[in-house]
């Protein structure tokens, strides 16, 4: 399985929010040039995670990007899967209708329970002590 760009990009951008002292608004242009991501792509990606729910905007001299909960409320599965969308789906190859006999069908619906709970057992904080 491999992630694209946005997941990467973008946890690495709500990690970078997370360890902000005291959930202070931090501009984008700073993220960007802490995490060497393009300006112009983490507005996309936080476009999405604003309308995810994760992050807010504040106008002004001081504005900028804060999160919307306290970083142990906020999942790993939640962040990837608002960005990337389903984290695995897997399009039968089965002729229509008849996926009570696909042989794999078990195996794609394992790593998806799997993965999904591995994920969402992850939360910001325990990132940032990670890094810490």
């Amino acid at each position: 399985m491999k992630f694209s760009t946005k997941a990467t990009y973008g946890l690495r951008a709500v990690i970078n929010l997370a360890q902000n002292p005291k959930n202070q608004p931090k501009p984008l242009s700073l993220i960007a040039k802490e995490e060497n991501i393009s300006l112009g792509y983490l507005e996309q990606l936080f476009r999405i995670l604003k309308k995810s729910g994760f992050v807010k905007a504040s106008r002004g001299n001081s504005g900028g990007y804060h999160l919307t909960k306290n970083p142990k409320e906020i999942s790993i599965g939640e962040i990837i899967e608002s960005l990337e969308g389903s984290i695995i789906e897997v399009s039968c190859t089965a002729r229509k209708g008849d996926c009570k006999n696909c042989k794999s069908k078990f195996v794609w619906q394992s790593i998806k329970k799997y993965l999904k709970e591995a994920l969402g057992s992850l939360t910001l904080k325990d990132l940032i002590e990670k890094n810490d």
